[in-house]
């Protein structure tokens, strides 16, 4: 079975519910938020960096090393990334911190159902890819939160970083290119996490 392709399209701006609908969007996104926020106390320095540009916004916490989870490169709870030190460096880090905003956005959808979902989807992933050689990672291959229903695909942002383009999507004005995706996630120009 061949791995999905990814999607690639860029965010459009994040737009929050109105007032009276706001108390209803914020418990429905603040289960999966401050589970994100108590794993990152627990497997961080406690430090944590904020980051929001028009189309996500998320808390950082670097994962501390030496404590058995120098095996994970990023990972998405909630609004709440959890990260190994450096790997948002260079213009390929800074895609990949993208990618991971990009799961923001899923959170925004599916609240309090996007880590179950998320982990069903990595495990099926998993288990399709027995016996194959992945393209980006077995977990990722066939799961579609990461490659198709996000707007920058797990295997997208190789692509991009080499400097490959995506073709625009109709009405797009120009293909996708790494600036524009960076540019759309608030990280163009070296932009840093505050």
């Amino acid at each position: 079975m061949k791995p999905l392709r990814p999607h690639l399209e860029l965010p459009r701006p994040r737009v929050s519910p109105p007032a009276p609908w706001s108390w209803l969007w914020a418990s429905w996104l603040t289960p999966t938020i401050l589970l994100g926020h108590l794993v990152g106390l627990l497997v961080s320095t406690g430090r944590r960096k904020w980051i929001a540009g028009p189309a996500a916004f998320a808390w950082l916490y670097e994962i501390r090393p030496g404590i058995g989870l120098d095996w994970v490169v990023a990972v998405t709870l909630g609004h709440v990334i959890l990260h190994r030190r450096g790997v948002f460096e260079g213009q390929r880090g800074q895609l990949i911190l993208a990618h991971e905003l990009a799961h923001t956005r899923q959170h925004d959808w599916l609240g309090p159902l996007y880590l179950p979902l998320h982990i069903l989807a990595q495990t099926a992933s998993a288990l399709v890819s027995l016996g194959h050689r992945p393209r980006h990672s077995r977990v990722h291959d066939h799961n579609p939160l990461e490659q198709t229903f996000i707007c920058l695909g797990a295997s997208g942002y190789g692509p991009l970083a080499r400097g490959q383009t995506a073709p625009a999507r109709p009405g797009s004005p120009a293909p996708i290119t790494a600036e524009a995706m960076l540019t759309a996630f608030g990280l163009a120009d070296g932009g840093r996490p505050t």
